[in-house]
């Protein structure tokens, strides 16, 4: 028999029965909210509510003071002009999904220190790589909106409409994960209802969206990435430094090995099943603090996987390389992955591991739906810290969110509208448009979650299924702007087979395995990471081989010659688009693309495994590099795009707090005396000219009267 409770730490967790003994707490939450509904509706109305105005006013001050031309072009592209700083922070925004914050802790949760790592490190490479892309879009397709407008400009109709297909089913699975993890974590803490949560959570970002396009989207991203950074710095800081129930990485080391002990007792009533408790299966010798995990290391496989579905075939991530400055690009996305990396491991390797250390009763269903985070944050702080953890995740739903909703716009109005239906619509036209698709898509986002949840569908399943559903497309849609022979025969059977054959062995190996076929089995690691490779390697390997047996030979002429729809002058300098300088730009992102691919892909994790399980000292040091690249990242990102648009924000501040009637003056008078200092060099050249011209006449007219008195001497 075991002692009860089985450690002091977690007591609360724990009580006597008569009958049965000891008995854990079944569930952390036993289906009850922490927080009652008006919070709830207050942090879905009330911040909607802001944002909506809040970047609607951004948007406007904009158009007022810095002179922005809301036309459809600047509706859908931001006017192609957006700094480093922002790129990055729009990336870090649209990328850190509801996933990002919930399921990475689930991982650590399951795994122990691997999940968070394999979690990070398994979704950063993409963004690093796709850096590629976004420059080859400013070489090969400087006019384009949409990834598949460049594709129809390739490889045709057919070639069009499939990947239309596959960039609409990846929106609708990020969408869906979205407000999966957003309804369900609201329905926990707060017990409002989970369907009037799946309509409400998308209610504001319809608003900014539909008043700023793709810039409100920027801005607003921006304000929900300092939030959500300054939430993740106060969760790290408190689970390492500040709390009275850990505090320091020895505490959560000694805890983390007590609570995966082999003498503990793990029977019923002692725990109940899907509980953690003893040690990790897969595990080396059972421990958490191990890279050694096959569990973990089958989860960075799938993720690296479903991942580069979700970067390269959703079209948010093409549209905000098309919004960015030729020479902002390549560093927006490197860096915006390297701060977006902290995000996932710096908060999984505190909340998750946090969980654990605590010893808290969740459920491997409660776990499945996001809670492990919810759950740290509220046995650490209290109601604070689920107030604390619900803005955190609704700043990440909303800002994904809006970035979907303009990635569906731009493809409905570009690759619909404009294509099929009208091609010589004009920008009136198609802003009008553009506002009903995010207007449509804003409602279909809520009655996809709500038929979701209807289903049983929960985030951890729909996260580990994107792969094998869209992986097919990755390799095609990056041959189509890196690889000249690449032809539209295999760029339309490559994917198509690649799904099909994806979903088959998904399901044959779950039949297989577990004899039957449910979203508990399908759901499971074995089959999720067959179909996930089936998947991508079978698109990339159709493309291929048709390929090098017809080769197109590409010379990207077509693509050159996308139109705008308003052709209004750029304000960049001529210089931004020289060939020399992006090929130039294309050579430093692929270089340190692929150093910090490889450095946190490979060399990182074979450098933990000699170590086996991690002592005192090594996990002090993988606890401090968490907590460091979380705080110098939020710094970075909070500051960088303050300082690169501190020209404009000041000329903003100065036209709200000046008379307009004097600005206008004074803006008037800029431009007269521009003009004048424009014309001093003619007004000096023309002067001097006349004066030439005098002096000519002067010499002529002597010459004149000098001629007659010559004649009279001689």
């Amino acid at each position: 028999m075991g002692s009860c409770p089985p450690f002091e730490f977690s007591s609360k967790y724990y009580h006597q029965e008569i009958s049965d003994g000891c008995m854990r707490q079944s569930s952390f939450f036993h289906g009850k909210a922490v927080l009652n509904q008006g919070v709830g509706y207050s942090i879905i109305l009330g911040f909607g509510a802001f944002f909506a105005v809040f970047t609607s006013f951004l948007v406007w001050l904009e158009k007022r003071y810095v002179g922005s031309r809301h036309t459809s072009e600047w509706f859908n592209t931001a006017g192609r002009n957006v700094k480093t700083g922002l790129i990055a922070s729009v990336i870090v925004s649209q990328w850190t999904w509801a996933a990002t914050i919930l399921q990475s802790s689930n991982v650590a949760w399951q795994y122990g220190v691997s999940g968070p790592f394999w979690y990070a490190s398994g979704a950063t490479i993409q963004v690093l790589l796709f850096g590629i892309m976004a420059i080859e879009i400013k070489r090969k397709a400087p006019h384009a909106h949409t990834v598949c407008e460049i594709v129809k400009a390739r490889w045709g109709t057919t070639a069009h409409i499939v990947f239309l297909t596959f960039c609409f089913m990846t929106n609708i699975i990020v969408t869906a994960m979205l407000l999966l993890g957003g309804s369900a974590v609201v329905n926990a803490l707060t017990g409002v209802n989970i369907y009037a949560a799946s309509f409400l959570i998308p209610l504001g970002v319809i608003v900014y969206t539909l008043a700023g396009g793709l810039k409100a989207t920027f801005l607003a991203s921006y304000i929900h990435s300092v939030l959500v950074h300054v939430v993740l710095v106060i969760f790290v800081f408190l689970v390492y430094t500040a709390s009275d129930e850990l505090g320091s990485p020895s505490v959560m080391f000694e805890r983390l090995q007590v609570v995966a002990g082999k003498a503990r007792m793990c029977q019923e009533p002692y725990s109940h099943g899907g509980q953690a408790c003893g040690p990790v299966n897969g595990n080396y010798k059972g421990s958490y603090l191990t890279m050694l995990s096959t569990g973990g290391l089958v989860f960075g496989i799938i993720n690296i996987v479903g991942n580069f579905g979700t970067v390269f075939v959703d079209n948010g991530y093409w549209v905000s390389a098309i919004a960015a400055r030729p020479s902002s690009t390549h560093k927006g996305y490197l860096l915006g992955g390297l701060v977006w990396f902290a995000v996932p491991f710096s908060l999984a390797t505190s909340l998750g591991l946090g969980a654990l250390a605590l010893d808290l009763p969740i459920t491997e269903s409660e776990a499945a739906h996001g809670l492990v985070p919810p759950a740290t944050a509220i046995a650490l702080m209290g109601k604070s810290g689920s107030i604390l953890l619900l803005t955190m995740l609704f700043m990440a739903v909303t800002s994904a969110g809006s970035s979907e909703l303009i990635a569906v716009s731009s493809l409905c109005t570009y690759d619909i509208y404009r294509t099929y239906i009208n091609p010589n619509a004009s920008g009136k036209k198609i802003l009008r448009v553009s506002r009903m698709a995010v207007l449509v898509f804003g409602c279909f986002m809520g009655m996809l979650a709500v038929i979701l949840n209807k289903a049983g569908v929960s985030l951890g399943w729909m996260y580990l299924a994107m792969g094998v559903l869209i992986g097919s497309a990755v390799l095609p849609i990056a041959f189509m702007l890196l690889w000249r022979k690449a032809n539209a025969l295999g760029a339309i059977l490559g994917p198509v087979t690649g799904c099909i054959l994806g979903v088959i062995t998904w399901l044959t190996v779950t039949k297989i395995e577990y004899g039957r076929v449910n979203l508990d089995t399908t759901g499971r690691n074995a089959p999720m990471l067959a179909g996930n490779l089936v998947s991508i390697l079978t698109g990339g390997a159709v493309h291929a081989v048709c390929s090098v047996l017809w080769p197109q030979n590409y010379d990207w002429d077509t693509t050159k010659k996308i139109t705008r729809v308003e052709k209004e002058k750029s304000e960049l300098p001529a210089e931004e688009f020289k060939e020399e300088k992006l090929i130039r730009a294309k050579a430093w992102i692929v270089k340190w693309g692929v150093v910090f691919t490889i450095l946190i892909v490979i060399l990182w994790p074979l450098l933990s495994l000699p170590i086996g399980k991690f002592s005192k000292g090594y996990f002090t040091f993988w606890a401090i590099i968490a907590v460091a690249w979380g705080t110098i990242g939020s710094a970075v990102i909070i500051a960088l795009p303050l300082i690169e648009s501190w020209e404009t924000i000041q000329n903003v501040f100065l036209g709200m707090f000046t008379n307009d009637r004097l600005m206008e003056k004074v803006e008037e008078m800029n431009i007269k005396l521009q003009s004048i200092i424009m014309s001093i060099p003619e007004a000096e050249r023309t002067y001097l000219m006349e004066k030439e011209k005098l002096k000519k006449k002067e010499a002529s007219e002597y010459q004149v009267q000098s001629t007659p008195n010559l004649l009279m001497n001689s």
